[in-house]
């Protein structure tokens, strides 16, 4: 037995080294193109190696679990494409199964491969843990998605994951979709799922304290008999069972075939409704400060068609990261299976697979180089007694966004004291800067005036986007197979983006997305809050909703597994 959505199917660092001491060079990246300023000998910050992807809401990465069953030249050319477009973070299954089909006797050649390959592109990768083998199920439980039988021995794995590969994965995600029993079998249990975290956290966190381990990994479905479960009502599982210190962040997969993310707010159990419910618990919990990372969006074009795909993708990332606790968002998926299938399954990529690339791919391209230069950054940048050698093109570049006007409102303090430390020094580079540029200026060997003062600190953000008052929608619904009849409510949604020249574990604050037309704002209700309108979606057709796996369940027999 299947079971099928009629509007959305939504089952679905390396190390970084930042050096800025003298001899240094100092990269800041404009609209796509890396401006190359030799650093000054007047000031130098160190940042400690961290392995992390960068964790705000407006980067973008690829969750591409189809790399576990290629070749080495097709993982190479699948991770060439992803930075082509800007995009520095790819999320990598680990299959349990494949890696101990036989207690005791492990096969990590494919994980190496991606992993080293990704890590020696300089890109973060985030890891999901999944696939029980045929031994670890419970007795009468399928291989791959029948739930481990011992939490212990998954959390040992997972261990041998984090110490075989500290330093060049940044983040884990702890099994894929466990509100679905597709992913979970027989069925979601929240408080199984939660004994799963606390064996594998500690175990992570041993072998590579620095490692974000994420829990959740849930869908946007509703509850359907014990067949799925809202994500709302399985992450409150979650803390009834103790769960609240044995995760960093949540992740969510808000797909959504037929409502762009931005215009779910009137519909019930929608994805942006169901994300604002899950922030609102984290809070009562006193996780406020946890993020919830998307961590798979994305949209079959066989279903939407090409420029429904990218409107929708669109929609999706610029939204995202107007809200203030949200993470990265990954798209699914890179490249097509079969482009001119009709299976919604083969066509969720952003590549056809010819190679060329769909509209989708250059929204994702300029959405990832729009968060890479702050106005901030380019007047630091343009401060440098050196700035004059780049190219002409790139001071072009740099001088437009530095005389971006800044709205103090739409920008977020720093998370971290790393962030703010960073943030002062940056000052106080722009300030050095323009203080040794005066000074060459005035051919003086001395500077008797005051250093000119470095640019203000911004204003912390007010507000998030808008979650709007849901309303009663009766379009979406769930049809098993060999169940006539049978309905009920559904939900959906989207993804965050972007590429960076210098990452960091949690880089400073970068100015918003300028906003779109909105919508009007809603009144407070005892399920949301009041808040400003959601920014207006792109024009798009209705579409028929597909069948849907999960992005997590390649049709490859290779590549088969569970959640």
């Amino acid at each position: 037995m299947t079971v099928r959505q009629s509007t959305e199917d939504s089952w679905r660092s390396p190390t970084v080294k930042i050096v800025c001491a003298g001899m240094a060079t100092f990269a800041v990246a404009a609209f796509g193109a890396t401006t190359m300023i030799p650093a000054m000998p007047v000031a130098s910050m160190s940042v400690l190696p961290v392995a992390a992807i960068d964790e705000s809401n407006d980067t973008i990465g690829f969750a591409d679990s189809d790399l576990y069953g290629m070749t080495p030249a097709q993982i190479d050319a699948q991770l060439d494409q992803m930075q082509a477009m800007g995009v520095d973070d790819v999320r990598v299954m680990i299959p349990w199964a494949g890696v101990e089909f036989y207690p005791g006797y492990y096969n990590w050649s494919t994980v190496d491969y991606i992993v080293n390959a990704a890590d020696s592109r300089g890109m973060g990768v985030l890891a999901v843990i999944n696939s029980t083998p045929f031994w670890a199920t419970e007795p009468g439980q399928p291989a791959l998605s029948g739930a481990p039988a011992s939490p212990d021995a998954y959390g040992e794995f997972a261990g041998m994951v984090a110490e075989r590969y500290a330093g060049k994965i940044g983040a884990y995600e702890i099994w894929n979709e466990p509100n679905a029993y597709m992913f979970y079998a027989p069925q979601p249990d929240p408080a199984g799922y939660t004994e799963l975290l606390k064996a594998a956290y500690p175990q992570i966190k041993a072998a590579d304290p620095d490692a974000t381990v994420i829990g959740g990994v849930v869908g946007s479905v509703i509850t359907y008999g014990n067949l799925t479960m809202n994500p709302v009502d399985f992450v409150q599982g979650i803390y009834a069972a103790g769960g609240q210190p044995y995760f960093d962040a949540l992740s969510f997969h808000p797909y959504q075939y037929t409502t762009p993310f931005s215009e779910g707010g009137y519909l019930p159990d929608s994805p942006i409704n169901q994300l604002a419910a899950m922030h609102d618990l984290m809070v009562a919990n006193g996780d406020g400060d946890k993020l919830i990372w998307a961590s798979e969006y994305g949209q079959p074009s066989s279903v939407a068609g090409e420029e429904n795909q990218a409107a929708y993708l669109e929609d999706m990332l610029t939204t995202w990261r107007t809200l203030g606790y949200t993470g990265p968002t990954f798209v699914w998926t890179l490249q097509d299976r079969n482009t001119a299938s009709t299976d919604p399954e083969d066509t969720f990529g952003v590549i056809r697979s010819d190679g060329t690339w769909k509209p989708a791919a250059y929204v994702i391209q300029e959405l990832a180089s729009q968060s890479s230069t702050t106005p901030e950054l380019a007047r630091m940048a343009l401060a440098l007694p050196d700035a004059q050698l780049a190219a002409p093109a790139d001071l072009v570049a740099l001088t437009a966004i530095a005389e971006t006007p800044t709205d103090s409102t739409a920008l977020a303090a720093p998370r971290n004291p790393v962030d703010a430390t960073m943030k002062v020094a940056a000052n106080s580079l722009a300030a050095a800067g323009e203080m040794v540029a005066t000074t060459l200026q005035q051919n003086t060997a001395s500077v008797t005036a005051a250093a000119p003062t470095a640019p203000g600190e911004p204003a912390a953000s007010t507000s998030p986007a808008a979650i709007p008052t849901p309303v009663l929608d009766q379009r979406h619904s769930i049809a098993v197979a060999g169940m006539p009849g049978a309905s009920a409510k559904d939900a959906a949604t989207q993804p965050a983006p972007a590429a960076r020249e210098v990452r960091t574990s949690r880089r400073p604050a970068q100015a918003a997305t300028p906003a779109t037309p909105a919508t009007p704002a809603t009144r407070a209700t005892a399920a949301t809050r009041a808040t400003p309108a959601t920014p207006a979606s792109p024009a798009r057709d209705t579409v028929k909703a597909p069948t849907k796996q999960s992005a997590d369940s390649p049709k490859h027999p290779a590549e088969k597994r569970a959640g």
